[in-house]
C-alpha cells in the first residue's frame, strides 16, 4: 500500500505544491531507490523522508521512495519524469548484479537526469569502484578527512580490516569482502559528504523522549561500555583490550561493562545512569551508540576520530568527545582523569548536545541535500 498507492501520491501533490511555490522549471522531482535489504543500510534515506515538507519548501523538491524489485520490473517507466535518482544497495549484494543494476537504471533514465548513488554502509571505503564512474555523484555518510586514503588497496572490505590483518594477524581471505581496490582520482571526484546516522529515525526519536537528560549529580555509573563480540569475529581483535583497560578501575570507581543482550529500554537506561560512555569501533568507526551517549547525558569516549568527515560532527577532540589510541592502551588513563574533572566532563558533554541538536534542528540537512543536488546536476551536465 505504501509503495504502491502512498508514496506516488503524496510525490504527485508535493510536485504540484513545489510547482506552484517555485515555478515549474524551478521544481524538482527526486527518486529514492532502495532494495530494503538492511535496516541500517535503508536509514541513509530517513533523515530525507522525514524532511519532506520543508525539502519542498525550500528547494522545491518532491520526494518518492520506491522499491527497487517495482523499480527493475519496469525501469523506463518507473524513471520517467524524475531529475534526480537515488540508488542503494546492500553491500553484500553480488557485484556483478550490483553494476548490472546501476546500468539498467542508468540506461533507463532520461538522458538529462542525475544518478546519484548513497553509500548506506558504516565504513569509509568503497566496496565497488566500477560503480562510481557509473553515476554523477557517489554520496556517503563519512569520508576520509584525506582523500588520497582513497588510493589505497585495503585487506579486508575497510580500513578498520585492514588495521586488524596488520596489527593481529587476522586472516580475510575467505571474507565475502577480501580485499578493497582503490580508486581512481576521477572517481575519488566524485565523492560527496552526505550526513551520517545521527539523522536516523532511532536517535530522533530518542532525542524526543529524552529532550533533558538527567543532572549529573543523579547519575550513579561512573563508565559504561558494551563492547563484547564474538570471539571468532575480526572485530573481537579489535575491541580484546577495552573491557579490561575499563575494569581496571573499579575498585575506585563504579563501572558497569556487562556481556548480556538487554532490551532497548534497559539499555537507555544503562547509559541516562553514566557519566561517561565508551565507544569502540565497530564494522565502522560510527555507531548510534556514540549519538545515544550524548542524548543521555554522557561524555563520549572513543578511539581517535581524527581521520573521519562527517556530519553532525560530534567528534572535535576534547570538545565534544574525548579520543584515545586505537590500542586503548591510555583508555584507563583519560577515564581515571576525565572523572576528576567533573567540570570539564560538564563542558564537552553540554557542547556534544548542543551540537547535536543544533544539527537536528536547523536547516544543515537541507542545505547538504541541495549541495547534493545542484552537484549532480552540474556533472550530469558537462558529462
Amino acid at each position: 500500500m505504501r509503495f504502491r498507492v502512498v508514496e506516488p501520491l503524496r510525490c504527485a501533490v508535493d510536485a504540484i505544491k513545489a510547482a506552484w511555490t517555485h515555478g515549474r522549471r524551478a521544481s524538482r522531482k527526486v527518486l529514492l531507490v532502495g532494495d530494503q535489504e538492511v535496516y541500517t543500510s535503508e536509514q541513509q534515506y530517513a533523515p530525507l523522508l522525514a524532511h519532506r515538507s520543508g525539502l519542498r519548501k525550500h528547494l522545491g523538491v518532491a520526494l518518492r521512495y520506491q522499491r527497487l524489485a517495482d523499480v527493475m520490473s519496469m525501469p523506463a517507466k518507473r524513471l520517467a519524469g524524475y531529475d534526480v535518482v537515488g540508488l542503494k544497495l546492500y553491500y553484500r549484494t553480488p557485484p556483478a548484479e550490483a553494476l548490472r543494476t546501476a546500468q539498467t537504471i542508468r540506461n533507463a533514465m532520461p538522458p538529462e537526469a542525475a544518478l546519484v548513488y548513497f553509500d548506506g554502509d558504516d565504513d569509509l571505503c568503497v566496496l565497488w569502484p566500477e560503480l562510481v564512474s557509473l553515476v554523477d555523484l557517489y554520496v556517503k555518510k563519512h569520508l576520509f578527512a584525506d582523500r588520497s586514503e582513497y588510493t589505497k588497496s585495503r585487506i579486508g572490505k575497510t580500513n578498520l580490516t585492514d588495521y586488524v590483518a596488520r596489527t593481529f594477524g587476522v586472516e580475510f581471505a575467505d571474507n565475502i569482502v577480501p580485499t578493497t581496490r582503490p580508486l581512481e582520482d576521477d572517481q575519488i571526484g566524485k565523492l560527496q559528504l552526505g550526513w551520517n546516522i545521527g539523522l536516523d529515525d532511532k536517535i530522533r526519536t530518542l532525542r524526543a523522549a529524552h529532550r533533558s537528560p538527567p543532572p549529573t549529580a543523579e547519575k550513579d555509573i561512573d563508565v559504561v561500555c558494551r563492547a563484547s563480540v564474538p570471539t571468532d569475529t575480526w572485530l573481537h581483535s579489535l575491541r580484546s583490550t577495552v573491557i579490561p583497560q575499563i575494569d581496571s578501575l573499579r575498585n575506585s570507581y563504579a563501572v558497569l561493562t556487562p556481556d548480556q543482550h538487554v532490551t532497548q529500554d534497559v539499555y537507555y537506561q544503562e547509559m541516562l545512569r553514566s557519566r561517561i560512555c565508551f565507544s569502540p569501533f565497530g564494522y565502522g568507526e560510527i555507531c548510534w551508540r556514540d549519538f545515544e551517549a550524548i542524548l543521555c547525558g554522557c561524555v563520549l569516549v572513543k578511539p581517535d576520530m581524527s581521520h573521519v568527515e562527517t556530519v553532525p560532527n560530534v567528534f572535535v577532540p576534547n570538545e565534544t568527545y574525548v579520543p584515545v589510541r586505537w590500542d586503548y592502551q591510555d583508555l584507563a588513563d583519560r577515564l581515571r582523569v576525565l572523572l576528576q574533572q567533573p567540570e570539564e566532563c560538564e563542558r564537552i558533554r553540554n557542547r556534544a548536545r548542543r551540537v547535536l541538536q543544533e544539527y537536528l534542528d536547523g536547516m544543515h540537512l537541507t542545505e547538504s541535500f541541495n549541495r547534493i543536488l545542484e552537484l549532480a546536476r552540474t556533472r550530469r551536465s558537462s558529462s
